[in-house]
């Protein structure tokens, strides 16, 4: 179980921005994971994607990957 996200998770998850020129303002990244984790629309125009306490980083990164695009408008 993890209690807090890495600064690697933190640049991989900042990477999926990164790669199409979306600014990094536009994400928060709660330090503390909870299960299951996600990503959720604020009503600031943000999203907040929670990393989760268990399980494989790199999976869950994979599955929520098309999710952080499309809750920012992007595909």
């Amino acid at each position: 179980m993890r209690d807090a996200v890495t600064f690697p998770q933190i640049e991989q998850i900042l990477e999926i921005l990164d790669d199409r020129d979306i600014n990094r303002e536009l994400i928060e990244i709660p330090l503390g994971c909870r299960d299951p984790g996600g990503v959720t629309r604020k009503g600031n125009g943000k999203i907040k994607v929670v990393v989760p306490a268990s399980g494989d980083f790199d999976a869950w990164l994979s599955s929520v990957e098309e999710a952080i695009l499309e809750a920012l408008g992007y595909e």
